[in-house]
């Protein structure tokens, strides 16, 4: 004999009720970590950063180098043209510039671009376009601020990128309204050598340091200590670059600590400076109190020597 079972309206009700209930709170959690994911990704784009001069790099066939100073108004530019060499972080010794896209696409490090030309400008990079393609440029055509074509928001936008949406955005912004006669051309065409190296670290380095620092971290007058794990070049390369931004590298100093993973930055008080937080996010290292004994501030490179690793 078949049992019947009866719907009870009320017991029809509640069941209705508690799916509404758990869709309304599925719906708002979502929101929430929607709203988390929107803000933590505004507050870190570069509408939150603390520097005086944004550092931008378009690669291509003729790939160019912005620097923006957003307190002084002063705007420089570089272009490289395809055949000038450059050393590139990482091992890889020095390749044409106009190779380099070709070894980031084999290598699935668009980081390079980044660390390359931090290394050739002796600066900090802090964003930088390209076009995923294994074409490879040749030539020495060189193009100053009278034939300087300025990127366009097509460009910044939809160009392959570590820029978030809010990076281009602002980037665009800071693009809007910019003719070439705003930038000023820094010519590196004297630190080439017979076999056309970039020489930053010797000519280029000398003639513009200064160019290129950021204020707030000159202001602060942080003293910082490299301590590296076997290569004292690369260490020197990465001084270079500290020293561009305006910050103050005092000591070299070889010591295998013994760890290994990411790089540390160890600074005395009880708060962070700007200076060392920033060296925290270009590096990707992590930030710690301690005793610095002969420095304000203690970059211990690791294992992330062999990413900057300089040949």
């Amino acid at each position: 004999m078949k049992r019947r079972f009866k719907f009870h309206p009320a017991t029809g009700r509640l069941n209705i009720k508690i799916s509404k209930i758990v869709l309304t709170l599925s719906v708002s959690l979502l929101c929430v970590i929607a709203v988390f994911i929107f803000v933590k990704a505004f507050s870190s784009s570069l509408f939150f950063k603390s520097k005086d001069r944004i550092n931008i790099v378009f690669y291509g066939k003729n790939s160019v180098y912005y620097s923006f100073g957003l307190r002084d108004g002063v705007h420089y530019f570089i272009s490289f043209y395809p055949d000038v060499k450059v050393k590139v972080p990482g091992g890889y010794g020095s390749y044409r510039v106009g190779g380099l896209g070709k070894l980031v696409l084999l290598e699935n490090k668009s980081d390079l671009f980044r660390k390359t030309f931090s290394v050739t400008t002796a600066s900090t990079v802090d964003r930088f376009f390209y076009n995923d393609t294994p074409e490879i440029y040749y030539g020495k055509n060189e193009f100053d601020e009278n034939t300087l074509a300025l990127p366009g928001i097509k460009n910044i936008l939809l160009s392959k990128s570590n820029s978030s949406i809010f990076d281009r955005i602002y980037i665009s912004l800071l693009f809007f309204g910019k003719q070439k006669k705003h930038f000023t051309e820094i010519d590196y065409k004297s630190s080439l050598g017979i076999d056309e190296e970039f020489f930053q670290d010797k000519d280029f380095a000398k003639k513009y340091q200064g160019f290129l620092y950021n204020a707030t971290y000159r202001k602060e007058q942080k003293a910082v200590q490299i301590v590296y794990k076997s290569s004292y070049k690369t260490a020197l390369f990465l001084s270079k670059i500290i020293e561009g931004d305006g910050i103050r590298v005092v000591d070299l100093q070889e010591n295998d600590d013994g760890g290994g993973g990411k790089c540390r930055i160890i600074e005395n008080g009880e708060l962070f400076s700007q200076s060392s937080s920033y060296l925290s996010q270009f590096f990707g290292c992590s930030l710690e109190h301690g005793v610095a004994a002969s420095s304000d501030i203690i970059i211990q490179l690791r294992d992330t020597e062999k990413d900057w690793e300089i040949l």
